[in-house]
């Protein structure tokens, strides 16, 4: 008997990409001033994601949730009208339509700077309060049980008791 030849292992193809690109194409056929209004829009979470190396992206996280919450404004602007490339456009040239849209981002960024000091400094303080709490136990116990507690430690005693 011959020995079986090992086969070769397939590569499993993912329709992902091309899933995606249709659905897309799909948007953008049915929709192609609203594909225009949140590219536009969304131009800073999109350069948020590309600058953020951090594996989880929060950086694109923050940027992106305040730019939507600026972008929907203009979204439902949009709907409400004639919801075509030449509303879209109008839209896009109105600076304070772009000013809510950047500053929402902007304000995303702020955020993403200004937490992270605020929520250490917090976790500074909380840490400091659990010192100070374990301390006053440890006063506590050394007074209940002698100070030799707090020299002896792990409470292993010597053949002499000492």
């Amino acid at each position: 008997m011959m020995a079986e030849e090992p086969q070769p292992v397939k590569k499993k193809v993912s329709l992902k990409p091309i899933l995606w690109g249709f659905m897309f194409t799909v948007v953008l056929v049915i929709f192609p001033g609203l594909v225009i209004l949140v590219i536009v829009g969304m131009l800073p979470t999109i350069v948020a994601f590309m600058v953020d190396r951090a594996p989880k992206k929060y950086t694109a996280y923050c940027v992106g949730g305040m730019n939507i919450a600026g972008v929907f404004p203009a979204i439902m602007k949009l709907w409400q009208g004639a919801n075509d490339i030449g509303a879209a456009m109008g839209i896009i040239t109105d600076v304070f339509e772009l000013i809510v849209m950047y500053a929402a981002a902007a304000f995303g960024w702020l955020i993403f700077m200004a937490i992270p000091p605020v929520v250490a400094a917090l976790m500074s303080v909380a840490a400091q309060q659990r010192i100070m709490q374990l301390r006053s136990q440890q006063r506590e116990m050394i007074n209940e049980w002698g100070q030799d507690i707090a020299q002896n430690h792990g409470g292993v005693t010597d053949e002499n008791g000492g």
